[in-house]
C-alpha cells in the first residue's frame, strides 16, 4: 500500500466530510438483499419474476433495445434457486469489501462497484454476442471480483483461508479464479458454442479486466465528478455574477497625488 492510499491524501474523496454509521459496502448488501427478497416474493411457482425478468435482467436484445440500465441492475439481482449464489457473494463482498474500500474511500468504492458491474456486463454482453447466444445475465459475481482483485492487487502477498483452514496468498487465490473462468471461455471459443456451464465467466473475467485497469490507470471516478460538477457550478456562477464595466465609476488615475 502506498502513500496515496492515506486517507487524508486522496484526491477528490469524501474525507473531511461527515461519515455515515453504516458504510458503503453495508449499503451495497442491504439493497442487494432487499431485492433479492423481493425477487422470491414475486416468483412464480417455477421460480421466476415476470417483472424482474423483463426489467432488470441483462440480455443483448434487451440492452441494443435502449435498455441501458440493465447494465447495472442485473448486478442487484440473483438466482432464486440457488441461496448460495446471493450468500457467496455477500460474503466475498463483506470480506474485500471493507478494506477495499477503506483504501478508495466510501463514495469511490460505491463509483469502483456500479463500473466494474457495468464493465462486466458489456463484457459478457459482448461474448454472449459473439456465440450468438443471449442467456439472461445476473448476479454481483462480476463486481465481487473487481473488489476481490483490487484488493489483490493492493496486498498480493496477504493470506487468505480458503473454507477457513487452507492458507493461500491473494495473489495465487487470483490466478486459481483467472484460470477457473478463462478455460470453459476458451473451449466456448473454439467450439462456438456455450456449452452446459451456466455461469457467466466472461462476467467474472470483465470484473478482473476493470479492476487491473483502474489500478494500474489509478482511475478516481470521484474525483473526475466532482471536477464536472465543479465546472458547471462555476459557469452558473459566472453567469449570475456579471458586472457592467462603467468607466466613470472608476477612481481617477491621479487620486494617491491628492490625497498626500
Amino acid at each position: 500500500m502506498g502513500i496515496d492510499s492515506r486517507e487524508y491524501l486522496r484526491d477528490g474523496d469524501d474525507y473531511g466530510q461527515p461519515q455515515s454509521p453504516m458504510s458503503m459496502v453495508t449499503k451495497i448488501i442491504i439493497v442487494t438483499v432487499v431485492v433479492f427478497i423481493l425477487q422470491v416474493l414475486s416468483s412464480d411457482a417455477n421460480g421466476q419474476s415476470e417483472i424482474f425478468n423483463r426489467w432488470f435482467i441483462l440480455r443483448s436484445d434487451g440492452l441494443f433495445s435502449g435498455h441501458f440500465w440493465k447494465l447495472l441492475t442485473y448486478a442487484f439481482l440473483h438466482d432464486t434457486s440457488s441461496l448460495l449464489h446471493i450468500v457467496m457473494n455477500m460474503a466475498i463482498l463483506y470480506m474485500m469489501g471493507r478494506v477495499t474500500a477503506q483504501l478508495t474511500g466510501e463514495r469511490e468504492f460505491l463509483w469502483f462497484y456500479c463500473m466494474s458491474a457495468i464493465f462486466a456486463g458489456m463484457c459478457s454482453v459482448i461474448f454472449y454476442r459473439f456465440l450468438r447466444v443471449d442467456p439472461g445475465i445476473l448476479g454481483a459475481s462480476g463486481a465481487v471480483l473487481a473488489v476481490f482483485t483490487l484488493f489483490a492487487l493492493h496486498y498480493p502477498r496477504q493470506r487468505l483461508y480458503v473454507f477457513g483452514l487452507l492458507p493461500v496468498e491473494a495473489r495465487w487465490l487470483l490466478a486459481a479464479y483467472v484460470i477457473y473462468d478463462a478455460v470453459p471461455m476458451m473451449s466456448a471459443i473454439s467450439n462456438r458454442q456455450l456449452g452446459n456451464s451456466t455461469t457467466a465467466h466472461s462476467a467474472h473475467l470483465g470484473g478482473v479486466v476493470f479492476a487491473w485497469l483502474y489500478f494500474s490507470w489509478k482511475m478516481r471516478f470521484t474525483s473526475w465528478w466532482d471536477r464536472v460538477v465543479g465546472r458547471v457550478q462555476a459557469q452558473r456562477g459566472n453567469k449570475a455574477g456579471l458586472r457592467v464595466f462603467n468607466p466613470k465609476s472608476q477612481p481617477e488615475p491621479d487620486l494617491s497625488k491628492r490625497v498626500d
